[in-house]
Formats: structure tokens, sequence, C-alpha cells
């Protein structure tokens, strides 16, 4: 670059690295690794998580469930699991999860297994 460009550049207010084309993307979200991106993500998750549990809250009834006590301390109790829950929404949560399904899926066989030999 010459200097007769600079000075024009430098009296038109226009810096020699400034391009009209061309954006910045240096402080957006998700610029670099942990910057931005990540806590849209997490944001949604737990909005995901809230709608999920209040909709699993509206449909099942949990008092029907063999599995679910309330102990003396006002937290939750997964029987079959040996889990405690501080809410109803993660005890829910919990009965969709593969722990509680894996020991139903075991209780069931037992008892099937346990039917078979009786009779």
């Amino acid at each position: 670059i010459h200097i007769h460009t600079l000075k024009n550049q430098i009296k038109s207010k226009n810096p020699p690295s400034f391009n009209k084309n061309h954006m910045d993307f240096q402080n957006r979200g998700g610029a670099r690794a942990g910057s931005a991106g990540a806590a849209g993500i997490q944001d949604a998750n737990i909005e995901r998580r809230e709608r999920l549990r209040k909709l699993a809250l509206e449909t099942i009834d949990i008092t029907k469930d063999p599995y679910f006590m309330r102990n003396h301390l006002g937290t939750y109790e997964c029987r079959l699991c040996l889990t405690l829950h501080p809410n109803e929404g993660s005890y829910l949560a919990h009965t969709q999860g593969k722990k509680h399904q894996t020991n139903l899926a075991r209780r069931q066989a037992r008892e099937s297994k346990d039917q078979q030999v009786v009779p």
C-alpha cells in the first residue's frame, strides 16, 4: 500500500484493514469452544426436560405405581431400585431411565420364571 493511499484512507476515516464486505465473527456466540453455543444447547435441554416432566405429571398417575413411596423426609423413593428423588418429576424421569427399566425387566423375568415352576 502506498503512503498516499494510507493518507487518503485515514482522511476518509476508513482504516486500511476495514472491509465493508467482511463480517467480524470474533465476538459472536459459538465462535470459540465454550463461548456461547453450548449455553444455547444447554438451555434447550433444560427446557425440553421441563416440558417432558410436566407432560408426564399430567398423563401418568404415580399413585398407582407399586414402587412409588413418599418417605418421612418428604422425598420420593423407588422401592424397586432403592433410589431417592427430591420431587415427583425426578421420580418420573427415573422411571423412564435405563436403571429402572432393566430392574423392571429383571423383576418380570424372575416372576414369570417363578410362575412356571409353581404349577
